[in-house]
C-alpha cells in the first residue's frame, strides 16, 4: 500500500513539474475570502476573473490528504498552479 501512495505523490509532483515546463511558473493560494493570491507577485485575483482548469486529482503523501491540481491563467498573462483539497 505504501508504494501506491508514494506513486500518487510522485504523480502530483510530476504533473506540477510538467505544468511548469509549459509556462505555468506562478504559484497561487486560495484565500479564505475566495480570491486567489499569486505568491510571486503578491497580486490578488477574484476567482471569477481568472481561467481555472482542473488538471489532476491525487493523494498527497506529505499532507496525507487528496489534492487537486488546477492550472490558473490570469488576464495579465500570469499562468500558474493551484493545489487545493477542493475542486474549483
Amino acid at each position: 500500500m505504501k508504494n501506491k501512495i508514494d506513486l500518487l505523490s510522485v504523480s502530483i509532483t510530476n504533473r506540477v513539474i510538467e505544468l511548469q515546463e509549459h509556462g505555468y511558473d506562478f504559484d497561487f493560494l486560495l484565500l479564505a475570502n475566495g480570491s486567489l493570491l499569486c505568491m510571486q507577485t503578491n497580486m490578488n485575483y477574484p476567482i471569477n476573473s481568472v481561467s481555472i482548469s482542473m488538471i489532476e486529482h491525487g493523494y498527497d503523501f506529505f499532507g496525507k490528504c487528496y489534492k487537486n491540481i488546477h492550472a490558473i491563467e490570469t488576464g495579465n498573462g500570469e499562468r500558474g498552479v493551484l493545489l487545493t483539497e477542493s475542486i474549483l
